[in-house]
């Protein structure tokens, strides 16, 4: 059985709410997507005659993310850095229209 106050026919929306529905359903159909904050640090290798054992570290890439209440960092391969920049992006992406469709909703009670 449906809900037939939880359904919202297209051609009762603003024509701006159903351009940030449109959005947000082609990000979330067509786009690889992941939360989590961008990080870059320095690490070991663990080589030890590795210029890293002395203290300067390789640079690389972590993505942050919270499990469980707990945070975790997760290394970004090198060949991999720019595909998980654009993830967490279209994740930020994905969030700010969420956020202003919200708005609307809100907007109208």
């Amino acid at each position: 059985m449906t809900d037939y106050h939880n359904y919202i026919s297209r051609t009762k929306m603003t024509s701006r709410e159903r351009q940030l529905r449109s959005q947000l359903t082609k990000l979330l159909s067509s786009k690889a997507i992941t939360k989590g904050s961008l990080l870059y640090r320095k690490r070991r290798c663990g080589n030890p005659g590795c210029k890293c054992a002395k203290g300067e570290g390789h640079p690389g890439l972590c993505l942050v993310v919270r499990e469980g209440g707990k945070q975790r960092q997760i290394f970004i391969p090198q060949h991999l850095h720019e595909k998980v920049k654009e993830w967490v992006a279209c994740y930020q992406k994905v969030k700010d229209l969420q956020e202003e469709i919200c708005r609307i909703y809100s907007d109208r009670l």
